[in-house]
C-alpha cells in the first residue's frame, strides 16, 4: 500500500487478471463458435447492428477516458497527508477505474451478444463491487467523515444514482 492510498484486497490484482482472462476466453470461444461453426449462445442475429456498434464505440471511449483520468488523478497526485480526490471523474462515480474496466469488457459483449459472456460480466461486476466495498472501508479509516460525506454525495457506479 502506498502512503495516502487506501488498501486493496490481497488477491485483488490476481483475481482481476483471472476475471479478465476468463471473460475473454469465454467471449472468444463463444464468438468463434458463432462466426466459424454457426453455433453459439450468441444472439447477434436477433439484434440490430447499429445500436450494438454504437454501444461498442461508446463503451470503449468511456472506458479509456475513465481509466486514464482516474489513474492520473490518483497515482500522480498522492498527497501527504492523504486528501480526498473528489474532482474530475471522481465527482461522477467513486470507482471510475473499475467502471472503466467493466465498460471495456461490455464493449466486447456488444460486438457479439453472448449470453455466457454476459453471465461472466455479471460475476465480474459482483467481484468489483465487493473489492470496492473492501477498499471503501480502508478509505473511511484514512479519510473519516470526508469520505462518508463523499459516499453520500457521489454514486458508487452510475452517475446521479446514489
Amino acid at each position: 500500500m502506498r502512503h495516502g492510498l487506501g488498501s486493496e484486497h490481497a488477491l485483488c490484482d490476481r483475481v482481476q487478471l483471472l476475471m479478465v482472462i476468463l471473460f475473454f476466453v469465454v467471449w472468444g470461444i463463444d464468438s468463434l463458435g458463432f462466426f466459424i461453426f454457426g453455433y453459439s449462445t450468441v444472439v447477434f442475429q436477433a439484434s440490430a447492428f447499429l445500436p450494438l456498434l454504437a454501444g461498442t464505440v461508446l463503451s470503449l471511449a468511456l472506458s479509456f477516458y475513465l481509466i486514464s483520468k482516474s489513474h492520473k488523478a490518483v497515482l500522480e497526485q498522492v498527497q501527504d497527508p492523504p486528501q480526498l480526490v473528489d474532482s474530475g471523474v471522481y465527482a461522477w462515480v467513486r470507482h471510475p477505474m473499475y467502471l472503466g474496466t467493466l465498460l471495456f469488457c461490455l464493449a466486447f459483449i456488444f460486438i457479439s451478444v453472448s449470453l455466457v459472456s454476459i453471465a461472466i460480466w455479471i460475476a465480474f461486476f459482483v467481484f468489483y463491487d465487493r473489492m470496492a466495498a473492501y477498499e471503501e472501508k480502508s478509505l473511511i479509516e484514512i479519510l473519516g467523515e470526508s469520505y462518508i460525506a463523499y459516499q453520500k454525495r457521489v454514486s458508487k457506479w452510475l452517475p446521479g444514482v446514489c
